[in-house]
């Protein structure tokens, strides 16, 4: 009488069987790479039970995960390829902008000494006034402030036509810039959007993202950048429509 008792239909597996389900579920919890993977098969399969070897099935079965495994290596080598050719290129493209300017809240305002700086603030719900204050970046004294009144909503155009409170040409070079937006009596702090000259680029490998070293050492992502170019809205000195107050 056959005394052999087959569980394969009742739910129940061997030890052996259970040990062959649980090879690709503890290659995949202990992080295994595909090399693991394969010297746990083959240490199975050297000391599996000759009188009850693993079933074809079975086999087949850790092999197709065998292949699911090397698929999803390949794949994560072939993402990783594909971000360094990102990278490469995103480098390259910054590395183009070195000695241009760009556009953007970079908390620096930089005049040449004979033409107006551009600065832009964007004000969704108006504003009562408007405050800019530029300083001198080395002591952090107040050299200028430039007061608006009452906005509507949308942006607002001002500019810095270079000069200190008593009237005096500030020295060609990269300054501090704040602003500060009026609303319904309640005051915030705004940075607003100015030029600065990009002098080196670097890869923020956290943020995956390139960065812009500007004059005067302030930095910002290339995603911040609103736009690349010579300011084209330069004004003479003495066109800027702001009223000026020094302090």
């Amino acid at each position: 009488m056959d005394t052999n008792i087959s569980l394969a239909n009742t739910g129940i597996l061997t030890k052996q069987e259970y040990d062959e389900a649980n090879l690709v579920k503890t290659a995949r919890d202990d992080g295994m790479d595909r090399n693991a993977f394969l010297t746990l098969l083959t240490t199975q399969l050297q000391n599996q039970n000759p009188l009850d070897p693993m079933k074809n099935e079975q086999f087949v079965a850790q092999l197709a995960q065998f292949s699911q495994l090397e698929g999803i290596t390949n794949m994560d080598s072939s993402l990783q390829d594909v971000a360094d050719v990102i990278r490469s290129d995103r480098i390259m493209t910054g590395a183009n902008l070195v000695g241009k300017s760009v556009f953007g809240q970079t908390g620096r305002i930089s005049t040449d000494g004979q033409s107006a700086s551009a600065i832009e603030f964007d004000l969704p719900y108006g504003a009562d006034q408007v405050e800019v204050g530029i300083y001198d970046p080395a002591s952090g004294a107040l050299m200028r402030s430039i007061v608006v009144g009452p906005q509507s909503s949308g942006t607002l155009n001002l500019a810095w036509d270079g000069r200190k409170a008593d009237g005096t040409a500030a020295q060609a070079g990269s300054y501090i810039i704040r602003g500060n937006v009026v609303v319904g009596g309640n005051s915030q702090e705004v940075r607003p959007s100015t030029y600065s000259r990009v002098e080196t680029v670097s890869w923020d490998a956290l943020n995956s993202d390139l960065n812009l070293n500007l004059a005067g050492g302030a930095v910002i992502p290339m995603a911040q950048v609103t736009r690349i170019g010579q300011e084209a809205d330069r004004q003479s000195a003495d066109s800027s429509e702001t009223v000026n107050t020094g302090e």
